[in-house]
């Protein structure tokens, strides 16, 4: 007889799962990178945007707009760091641009293994309306 029988299922079924379990490890370890990268880059982009339609302390009203998308979107604003004008002084004048920085401390990307941390940044420019009233 054939003692061999029936061991092709079993063999594509541990074939497959050498397959599937570490391409399933490497995007549950990848997939908080990608998350604190789009939150940045999200965040980068409403800050510039808050900072640029206020019309009263501009640099508050980003710092206010990048931290409200950090608490709905559960990360702890401690590890978010935002920097304006790339650390300059800021022009407001019409025609100029308004930069946010804003960076992201992920401390452990997965509970399977302990990989350290990393830090995700995100710049986006904002141009003040060219015909805007100043005050």
């Amino acid at each position: 007889m054939n003692s061999e029988r029936g061991s092709t299922p079993i063999e594509l079924a541990l074939g497959l799962m050498m397959i599937v379990v570490p391409v399933a490890i490497v995007i549950l370890l990848v997939a908080p990178i990608f998350e604190a990268r789009n939150f940045a880059r999200r965040a980068a982009a409403e800050g510039a945007r808050a900072g640029v339609v206020a019309i009263e302390n501009p640099l508050d009203a980003a710092s206010s707009a990048i931290t409200r998308l950090a608490t709905g979107l559960g990360v702890p604003p401690e590890s978010v760091t935002v920097e304006f004008c790339e650390g300059a002084t800021c022009s407001w004048a019409r025609g100029a641009t308004f930069v946010v920085d804003v960076s992201v401390q992920v401390d452990q990307v997965s509970d399977l293994l302990p990989t350290g941390s990393m830090t995700v940044s995100a710049r986006h420019g904002e141009q003040i309306d060219l015909y805007r009233s100043l005050p």
